[in-house]
């Protein structure tokens, strides 16, 4: 199939000379060594693929398409399969201005562990720790204008249509609501007390009857419904515009950088009589049935409310040490609070990063991360008002970059709570590369195992998927 587009998307034989095209297939398969719950997947496998073709030389188009294969065993057995448009466009001088347009990704900041200043595109946070850094970054219509050359450079980046991270929020096991929850919740609530159940019960049953036999492709209607919710109409009105100067000197690069973005997240809230109803566990007396049902029109409503930012990025080295660093600041960032609620608040964050590299066969890097939300309310979900992240990657090579040792990982002292990423690659060929490695989880708190736990979940986010630890298989062919 890749074959046939890509044939499709080159250029006829005539042309001088023939696109440059490459294909990148990442198949990886996870196992849950424990099994905590019935209904957690126990099996699960991604399978991305990326093609690319593009025009010899530094001006030029250049075309992207972007697939991927998602398999999960547990109580169903799920596939999806979704092929979309990847990194496509054209880049070249269009007098003193280099023009680069189309479909793109557009990278700042200076950390990787933990960016701050990486806000132009969203991000795919569907398999979590699993997904390769290529996976996780989505492309966005933009153009970027940029003048000058050298030492001093300025861009003018414009997004017509703002784009948002894509999150499961229920179904999977790293979604928002765990495998089993929301079956288990309608379960209960068909036998609540409160004088509305005599007229509510029978339907609520029927509900969760229907939960019983709804497919798994009509659940991740809803969850994409859910993720979807208050989103924009993409007309020009919605877009976003950024600029960035660039400062290149004698060993530092540095740069300045602001904008006027959305939201990546949305900021949802749930109607005061349904909030009530679910955290009590009780249904309302009967004459309060109509403000129930008045709120039952609009269960969920959602924002993606602008903000302002402003941001600095730096880097140097000296010797075998680099040094990195980056910052920003938020007029209207997005806080998490109970039960799908959601606040804004001004936010602030600066991370500092230190690498040490011995040859080619050695680096460390180590990352921090201090973020601040100044107007946050008393509780929050899966974050605190002030936090520090830490982040370290460890990579050994051997045999001639044939094999290689790493180990990332991450710990937030706020919550007590770390992830382990270990892996062992070995490439055989230049075209092709195995993996075996582990995500290992671990925290104070435990995960939670109901949807009222989960929905005031007073861990962090490594916790809230501890029961996620696995091993896995991971293959890489490059054409």
């Amino acid at each position: 199939m890749f074959s046939f587009l890509l044939c499709a998307l080159a250029p006829p034989a005539w042309a001088e000379r023939p696109p440059e095209v490459g294909v990148v297939v990442t198949p990886l398969v996870a196992v849950d060594l424990a099994t905590e719950s019935t209904t957690e997947d126990t099996i699960e496998s991604w399978t991305w693929i990326q093609a690319k073709v593009r025009k010899p030389g530094a001006t030029g188009w250049f075309l992207g398409v972007d697939a991927e294969h998602h398999v999960r065993h547990g109580e169903d057995l799920e596939a999806t399969w979704e092929v979309r448009a990847g990194e496509s466009g054209w880049s070249g001088p269009v007098g003193p201005v280099h023009l680069r347009v189309g479909h793109l990704i557009e990278r700042w900041g200076k950390l990787d562990l933990l960016p701050i200043a990486d806000v132009l595109n969203p991000a795919d946070l569907r398999a979590g720790p699993l997904a390769t850094v290529e996976a996780t970054r989505i492309p966005n219509p933009m153009a970027r204008l940029q003048l000058g050359s050298g030492r001093v450079r300025t861009e003018l980046v414009l997004l017509p249509f703002s784009g948002a991270d894509r999150v499961e929020m229920m179904g999977g096991d790293w979604s928002v609501i765990r495998p089993g929850m929301l079956k288990r919740f309608v379960d209960g609530a068909a036998g609540w007390e409160g004088g509305a159940g005599v007229v509510l019960g029978d339907a609520v049953q029927a509900l969760a009857e229907g939960l019983d036999e709804m497919s798994p492709s009509t659940l991740r209607g809803l969850s994409s419904g859910l993720g979807e919710t208050g989103r924009p109409e993409a007309t020009l009105l919605t877009g976003e515009a950024a600029v960035r100067l660039e400062l290149e000197g004698q060993g530092i690069d540095g740069a300045l950088m602001g904008g006027a973005l959305r939201s990546r997240t949305p900021a949802t809230a749930m109607a005061p009589e349904i909030r009530a109803i679910l955290q009590d566990g009780q249904w309302p007396a009967l004459d309060q049935l109509d403000p129930l049902t008045t709120a039952m029109a609009e269960p969920l409503s959602a924002r993606w409310p602008r903000t302002w930012f402003a941001g600095a990025e730096v880097s140097t080295t000296a010797g075998p040490v680099g040094l990195r660093a980056e910052g920003g600041w938020w007029s209207d960032a997005v806080v998490q609070t109970p039960w799908l609620g959601s606040a804004v608040s001004p936010k602030v964050s600066g991370g500092l990063g230190l690498d040490w590299m011995h040859g080619s066969s050695l680096l460390l890097s180590a990352e921090g991360r201090y973020t601040r939300y100044t107007d946050a309310p008393d509780l929050l979900v899966l974050m605190r008002e002030s936090q520090v992240d830490i982040g370290g990657l460890a990579r050994v090579s051997a045999l001639s970059d044939r094999l290689i040792l790493l180990a990332a990982g991450m710990f937030v002292p706020a919550h007590g709570e770390f992830l382990a990423r270990p892996e062992v690659r070995y490439r055989s060929t230049d075209q092709l590369e195995i993996g075996l490695g582990a995500v290992v989880i671990g925290g104070p708190d435990a995960p939670p195992t109901t949807l009222r736990e989960a929905m005031g979940y007073d861990g962090g986010p490594m916790s809230y998927f501890g029961e996620n630890d696995c091993v896995f298989v991971q293959l890489q062919w490059i054409q």
